[in-house]
């Protein structure tokens, strides 16, 4: 009886794991062939498409991509509430980790990805999180360490790629 407990238990595993890589999303092929993301650093279309500006609705709202107590122009001690909370989103933790823990597989997958980390790939990944932070309707962005540039072969490849990465990031952070 305990062999049979067993065996059904291992072919409960095989099918939730089985489920799990059939129902993540595609991503970019890593040969790019016919796909919408190619050695340019362009996405075609949104990286987020249909979802609006996030708002504030009010605590009664039904809408799930909605505040219900945030309002980021209600004053509070002669303050916006959005001076007080100042949020911001993480880089590394947002568009670089894929969502897993020690325990566990990837719980995101982000249809613009490719499996590279090439420098169109890191664009890619810029243009998301400023379309990301814009939606969400946050002013302030961080990252840690090289996460937004990839390596190149010599330190002056990398820095080249810092630097054109790095200049991206300001141009959007000035059109935003």
């Amino acid at each position: 009886m305990m062999e049979t407990k067993s065996v059904l238990l291992l072919l409960l595993c095989l099918n939730v794991v089985l489920f799990l890589v059939n129902a993540a999303p595609s991503t970019c092929p890593a040969d790019n062939l016919g796909s919408k993301c190619d050695e340019s650093d362009d996405w075609k279309g949104e990286f987020f498409p249909g979802i609006p500006k996030i708002k504030y609705e009010g605590p009664t709202t039904k809408n799930p991509l909605a505040f219900k107590w945030y309002n980021p122009e209600e004053k509070i001690l002669g303050k916006k509430m959005k001076d007080w909370m100042r949020f911001s989103v993480a880089f590394w933790h947002t568009f670089r980790g894929t969502g897993g823990d020690p325990f566990g597989a990837p719980t995101k997958f982000w249809p613009w990805e490719d499996g590279t980390n090439s420098l169109a790939m890191a664009k890619r990944r810029m243009r998301a999180n400023f379309e990301f932070i814009e939606k969400l309707g946050v002013d302030l962005w961080c990252f840690h360490d090289r996460d937004i540039a990839p390596e190149g072969k010599t330190l002056e490849e990398s820095n080249k790629n810092l630097d054109e990465v790095v200049a991206l990031a300001k141009e959007l952070q000035v059109s935003s």
